[in-house]
């Protein structure tokens, strides 16, 4: 492993750290602003890509300077999980691998439970005590509430004495809470009968904790059943592509048959004539070239190389040829030692693994984005209802049509998704390529100017938002096959796919400070793609919430930009 690379990732080893101190990229006092600007979004991006992203401009005459945080791009790079770019077939055959149900985290069920018995525990007080003393918990005295918290709490504590909430998915048993809460029913009826306030508490308490705690075992016992349907279903297994047919490869893949966490779709390997064509039943085949090709690779949530680290130029090779493509990447730590930890150390079927590209799960962020969208949407939907309504009959009046305008768009991890828009131009049959905005553009309706001026054309999207596929902030979704100054957009912004790392939004970070509407030169497409990667680097619900806030007025108040 690379010491100072995995102490950037946040990992503390007890017995090396000490010996190890990462080296900060040098600055040149001689870089011009613009090359100063390179480096910044060098150290931006590397605060979610271990090694940093290095975002390629075209000025020959300084690339050489920058080169610690800019991609050489000499060679254009391969299309990262474009359909619209795909390479020529290959050799080898990648499962076909489509669009799957929901994913849901492992953990959820169990966190579930958490909540739920916390939540059972402040209802048994509340009851025991309205019934023991005829006043809620909440008008009690705070001595007298502790004495109902306590017994109730025993519930919870017995079921962490017997380890119930260590259960995964495939280990959950429908009896699995019974000795727990049959262990905090006994602790509980001895704390009511040591400091009740008086009899009548304790018989409250003592009858209301075994109902309880039957109620509390059909819960658990109707979520274990439930995992155990959908851990069988595949709900919580993470599609994974592996990087190196080894030994380790091996454990993984076994492990996994085990857990149920993740489904190892197939095992890259650039040495085939080493390793055999199968590894349990993952096919083995391909190099990282034709998996950058492969069709499928949106739908991968996770690439692990377990490649070993004493091959450091090997595997660097690897990370550096993964780096424009927006899916995790993760680098199997073949340290055996328990004191490897760090933020974006992680453990993997009891293997560490360091995120080398992209962030590491945040499924709380996750969960809690998702929440703010479907509340936020939904009203946003019902209180557009009538203006919506509005503007699909003037749109139908204005000019002959369909209301609705759809185009193909990348989604998260690139994954192509139909975007929905009031349609603000004059459809023409003739036109087959895809031809970028311009000023004055005559394709657009008289309507359709007003439309596009006010950003009303995009409330359509509100239901790709509840559909899931965008979210209400993020980066905007660009069209499949969008050039630039007659360039594909990664080829200019050699790590242009890491703005996917997060699901499109309806508006964003780069909208609310005027890069909105197309871009037309490498230097707007710069600029958007910086603004994109801030928004990717620091995503957290307040600022959603203040883009939100700021997102009408920055637009209605643009008059240059050309949309």
């Amino acid at each position: 492993m690379f010491p100072a690379a995995l102490l950037r990732a946040g990992a503390n080893m007890a017995q090396d750290a000490a010996r190890f101190e990462p080296s900060p990229p040098p600055i040149d006092d001689a870089l011009t602003i613009e090359q100063r600007e390179a480096q910044r979004i060098g150290d931006l991006a590397a605060s979610f890509c271990l090694f940093g992203l290095r975002i390629a401009l075209e000025e020959d005459a300084w690339r050489d300077a920058a080169e610690p945080y800019l991609a050489a791009a000499d060679t254009p790079p391969m299309p990262a999980n474009d359909p619209a770019h795909v390479a020529p077939a290959t050799a080898f055959a990648f499962p076909k691998l489509g669009r799957r149900g929901v994913h849901v985290s492992p953990r959820l069920p169990m966190q579930a439970l958490r909540v739920i018995d916390w939540a059972a525990v402040l209802l048994i007080a509340h009851v025991a005590a309205l019934w023991g003393v005829g006043a809620g918990l909440f008008a009690l005295s705070l001595g007298e509430a502790a004495t109902f918290v306590l017994a109730a709490g025993a519930l919870k504590a017995g079921l962490w004495l017997t380890e119930t909430y260590r259960a995964t998915p495939a280990t959950m048993r429908p009896e699995g809470a019974v000795g727990g809460l049959a262990l905090g029913v006994i602790a509980g009826i001895i704390i009511a009968n040591l400091i009740a306030p008086d009899a009548r508490a304790s018989a409250a308490l003592a009858t209301t904790l075994p109902i309880a705690a039957m109620l509390l075992a059909g819960i658990h016992a109707a979520i274990a059943v439930w995992s155990n349907a959908a851990h069988k279903k595949g709900m919580f297994a993470e599609n994974v592509v592996i990087i190196g047919a080894t030994e380790a490869a091996k454990r993984i893949i076994a492990r996994a048959k085990r857990s149920g966490d993740m489904r190892v779709v197939a095992i890259v390997d650039d040495r085939l004539s080493r390793v055999p064509s199968k590894l349990s039943a993952a096919p083995v085949g391909g190099n990282i070239d034709d998996l950058m090709a492969w069709d499928g690779l949106p739908h991968v949530d996770r690439i692990i190389i377990t490649v070993t680290q004493k091959a450091e130029t090997r595997v660097r090779a690897m990370i550096e040829r993964l780096r424009p493509i927006p899916n995790r990447v993760d680098l199997l730590l073949d340290y055996q030692n328990q004191g490897v930890q760090g933020r974006r150390i992680e453990r993997l079927n009891g293997t560490a693994v360091a995120c080398v590209s992209g962030r590491p799960h945040n499924y709380r962020r996750a969960m809690i984005k998702r929440a703010s969208d479907l509340i936020i949407g939904g009203a946003m939907l019902i209180g557009f209802a009538i203006p919506m309504l509005i503007i699909a009959i003037a749109v139908r009046l204005d000019s002959k049509g369909p209301i609705l305008y759809r185009q193909q768009r990348h989604g998260f991890n690139n994954r192509v998704f139909t975007v929905f828009k009031f349609r603000t131009m004059r459809v023409r049959p003739e036109e087959k390529t895809l031809v970028q905005v311009q000023a004055a553009d005559p394709r657009i309706t008289r309507l359709g100017r007003f439309l596009r001026k006010t950003s009303l054309d995009e409330l359509p999207q509100l239901l790709n938002v509840m559909l899931g596929d965008m979210s209400l902030v993020g980066p905007r979704p660009h069209a499949v096959g969008m050039k630039t100054a007659e360039r594909d957009l990664q080829h200019i912004v050699a790590e242009y796919a890491h703005r996917h790392r997060v699901k499109p939004g309806l508006t964003g970070w780069a909208q609310i400070n005027g890069s909105r509407g197309p871009v037309q030169t490498p230097a707007e497409l710069r600029r958007r793609v910086k603004l994109d990667l801030e928004y990717v680097s620091n995503a957290s619900l307040w600022l959603d919430l203040q883009i939100l806030l700021r997102t009408a007025p920055s637009l209605l108040g643009d008059k240059e930009a050309t949309r």
